[in-house]
């Protein structure tokens, strides 16, 4: 893997795990607390839920990142770009 390539993929999973944690905080201090019919076995669904679909994300952007190709596929970037500031910004 070029260098340029792991600074990305440390990139990726770094902001990974922070998307996760930020997603998961927000629903416990926010969401949690003011709606009490929300079961414990529920929370632990919708916490695998963001945890599986960041991590797969995740793993994709990494596959990408990884690869030997030169050149990224603008298409993919812009997605990625998108799906970022959509989450950020939500």
């Amino acid at each position: 893997m070029k260098r340029e390539n792991s600074l990305a993929a440390n990139l990726v999973a770094t902001r990974g795990n922070r998307c996760s944690a930020t997603i998961l905080g927000w629903l416990e201090n926010n969401i949690y607390p003011n709606h009490p019919e929300i079961t414990k076995a529920e929370q632990k669904q919708i916490r695998q839920t963001v945890l599986d679909n960041v991590n797969m994300f995740k793993d994709l952007s990494m596959d990408i990142v990884k690869s030997e190709v030169d050149v990224l596929n603008d298409e993919w970037v812009i997605k990625i770009d998108e799906i970022h500031q959509a989450i950020k910004y939500g």
